[in-house]
């Protein structure tokens, strides 16, 4: 239950980071025949990578590229060297109307609860 899982007699890849399944997803050089072999499943022809290509020659097909992050200015160099392109920043249409407060600590989990009834009442 933490790498694979047995669905409707097939191998279904766990993905590591989310948890979630992944139907259609296979280990290769021989690894998912012997975990069907293993969980007595039907043993399925091993699947063949025909072409591979790095994210960053993928972007690079393009002439223009468009997209939204919240993190983007901080590598704006980066992705200058790397991609050859220009971040923008685009200001909100509104001010943020958050107000930050600055952390508070506490020694314990009582003194904790009691602060957030103070601030409640």
């Amino acid at each position: 239950d933490v790498d694979y899982i047995v669905q409707e007699h097939k191998i279904v890849i766990i993905d590591e980071n989310t948890g979630r399944p992944q139907p259609g997803r296979r280990f290769s050089d021989g690894l998912h025949q012997s975990i069907e072999a293993k969980e007595s499943v039907p043993i399925q022809q091993e699947t063949q990578t025909y072409a591979t290509i790095t994210l960053q020659n993928y972007f690079r097909m393009y002439d223009k590229l468009a997209g939204m992050t919240g993190t983007a200015m901080t590598e704006a160099n980066e992705l200058k060297e790397i991609y050859k392109i220009d971040v923008l920043d685009i200001p909100t249409h509104k001010k943020c109307i958050r107000k930050d407060a600055d952390d508070e600590i506490y020694m314990s989990e009582r003194e904790k609860y009691n602060a957030i009834i103070k601030d409640i009442i």
